[in-house]
Formats: structure tokens, C-alpha cells, sequence
């Protein structure tokens, strides 16, 4: 089967599509035929690991020890193990699991996975990663229903789904930054106000907010505090400047009524259950920026390195049956 492999660090020139063995899955996996992927920024960030030195604590030190790129993936089973009960072959599924961006990959029966839901084609596979780790990023900051949030980075992948899962699920009043290319799209997403962050700086504007979410890890408790009601929190996706907020959501604990946390994003089946029930009721849609092919993943990983995507990008890994497959190429996709 085609894959794409990285076996050392470096720019996303180490990225190359290869022949490697199909695998064959165990009693209690399920073997799924790939009809699309994404690149997301945790993808990018592995294959930089050499900029990314604290990433190599989880993706090997020297050399990476998952050769096979790719975490997010929507196809059909082609297979399973003999205690597989949850899932049948022909089934559509998607979810996330490393190494996924390949023509075939195994998934743990209770890994994150599910059925694929009925109104997305394998655009699924944009899905789990931004809403995911959204909903673990946000837990901190509960009960969210009633509350002032805002969303910093909200064009993201992470932002996109913070901005839909806290106005469609959690009920927030929600405010959401971003780039000026990005306001419409932001705003049809739920959020009740959108800042244009090239034209105005929400630091320096007077307001407050229960809960300030930095989707994008470009801000700092420093900065963002003034903005933060008495006993509001402070919530990055990016450990900071020498890795520092750590340190700073402990001192928080204990010094002044504003707190900092480090989002901690998790991948976990129910959450991946949630976020389908939000599709199938029409409350939370996949944003798509670009689709590219399997033999351009290096292309497609530039892109994503540029920190101008809006959304997702998507990768086309087999051909799927007509009318399933995205056909779109390297142009702005923003289904309703």
C-alpha cells in the first residue's frame, strides 16, 4: 500500500509517499481502507521536531519513532479482528489514529473511532483533531453555559470548532478573533461577536470575559489578564515562551483571582460520539480550506506551516466511490 513516511526530522521536504506493507489487524482492530486524511499543525510540529525539541519527548529523540505521517482519517472497513462486534465490513467510518495517513490503517475497536456521520461525505475526516481537542482544551473553564468567552485564533482548526462547540453545545456568549479574511466565515459559525485582529487588539479594547481560549498559542497570561473577569481563566494550546505556563497556571492557583491553565487536548471515543451527534443535528459543521492529493502532502504541509490556513486541509488518499470523495482543489471550501 502507498503511505506517506518521514524517518527523520526536518522540513517537509522529509515527507515522501512509499510502498509499504498492508497491515493486518488484530483480534480486536479493525482494518479501515482510506479514502481521506488531513495535515494538521500537531503533524506539521512532528516532522519539525527539530525546531519542536519538547515535541521529541513524545515523538522520539533522535528520530521519529511512528515513520508513517498523519493522524485523522474517514473511509470504509475492509476488515476486522474476531472480537470485533461494533463494526462490520462496508461500513463508513472515520476518526484518529496515528499513522493514518496511508491507504489502510488498523484501529483499536475502543480507540477513537466511530461510524461516519450521514450527512458528510469523507470531508469526515477534518473533523476529529480542531473539535477533539476543543472540547478537552475547555473542560477546565466548566460549567461554560451562560458564560463570556473568547476566542483567540478562531479561524483554526482548533478555533473553528471552539467557536461552534461553545455557541451550539456549552451555550457561551461567545467572541472570536481573527483575521480580517475570516470574519464572515467566523461569524456563521455562532460566534456572537468577531473581532478583526489586524484592526483592533481585544487586550487594550476594556473588555472583559469570563474566559479567554488562545486556540492558536499566540497570546500570554501576561498580556490577556486585564481582559479576564475576577476568577475568569486564561487557556493556551501552547506551553509558551521557554515553556513557562506550566509554572504560571501553578502560581495562578494560588496568587490573585485570574487563573492560567495549559489546555491539555485529548483524543477520547466519546468525545468523538458527541461531535457526531452535533453533525447528524446540524450544529457542527467541518470547515475546509484546501484539498490537496497524497502525492502532494509535502505541498499541503507547507501550507499548513504558513499558520494562514483556515480551518482544515484535507488530503485525498484513495479514490472513493462517486459523489463521496471531495473533488475540490487548493481552493477555499466552507460547506453549510
Amino acid at each position: 500500500m502507498r503511505a506517506v513516511i518521514h524517518d527523520r526530522y526536518g522540513p517537509p521536504e522529509v515527507l515522501r509517499v512509499a510502498e509499504i506493507e498492508r497491515p493486518v489487524p488484530k483480534d480486536d482492530e479493525v482494518l479501515v481502507r482510506v479514502y481521506a486524511s488531513t495535515v494538521t499543525r500537531g503533524d506539521a510540529m512532528g516532522v519539525r521536531s527539530v525546531e519542536y525539541r519538547f515535541a521529541r519527548l513524545f515523538t522520539g529523540i533522535r528520530r521519529p519513532r511512528r515513520t508513517i505521517f498523519g493522524s485523522e482519517f474517514a473511509g470504509r472497513v475492509e476488515g476486522v479482528g474476531a472480537r470485533v462486534t461494533e463494526f462490520r465490513v462496508g461500513e463508513e467510518v472515520f476518526g484518529v489514529e496515528a499513522g493514518a495517513t496511508a491507504e489502510y490503517v488498523t484501529v483499536r475497536e475502543s480507540g477513537v473511532i466511530a461510524h461516519k456521520p450521514t450527512r458528510l461525505t469523507f470531508e469526515a475526516a477534518a473533523v476529529p483533531d480542531g473539535s477533539l481537542l476543543a472540547l478537552t482544551c475547555l473542560r477546565p473553564a466548566s460549567p461554560l453555559r451562560g458564560k463570556s468567552v473568547l476566542v483567540y485564533g478562531a479561524a483554526g482548526s482548533i478555533g473553528t470548532a471552539a467557536v461552534q462547540l461553545l455557541a451550539n453545545h456549552f451555550e457561551a456568549e461567545v467572541t472570536a478573533v481573527c483575521d480580517t479574511k475570516d470574519v464572515e466565515l467566523v461569524r456563521s459559525l455562532g460566534a456572537r461577536e468577531v473581532l478583526d485582529r489586524l484592526r483592533q487588539d481585544f487586550t487594550k479594547n476594556g473588555k472583559t470575559y469570563d474566559v479567554v481560549f488562545d486556540a492558536v498559542g499566540k497570546h500570554s497570561f501576561r498580556r490577556c489578564r486585564r481582559s479576564l473577569n475576577p476568577g475568569g481563566v486564561y487557556i493556551t494550546v501552547d506551553l509558551g515562551f521557554m515553556y513557562h505556563v506550566p509554572l504560571v497556571a501553578v502560581v495562578t492557583r494560588f496568587v490573585g483571582s485570574r487563573r492560567a491553565k495549559l489546555g491539555i487536548g485529548r483524543y477520547r471515543k466519546e468525545d468523538l460520539l458527541l461531535v457526531k451527534e452535533l453533525v447528524e443535528a446540524g450544529k457542527y459543521r467541518v470547515v475546509i480550506d484546501r484539498i490537496y492529493a497524497l502525492d502532494e502532502v509535502v505541498e499541503a504541509t507547507r501550507y499548513v506551516e504558513a499558520g494562514q490556513k483556515t480551518g482544515n486541509v484535507l488530503l485525498g488518499i484513495s479514490e472513493a466511490p462517486p459523489g463521496d470523495q471531495p473533488a475540490a482543489k487548493h481552493e477555499e471550501q466552507v460547506p453549510t
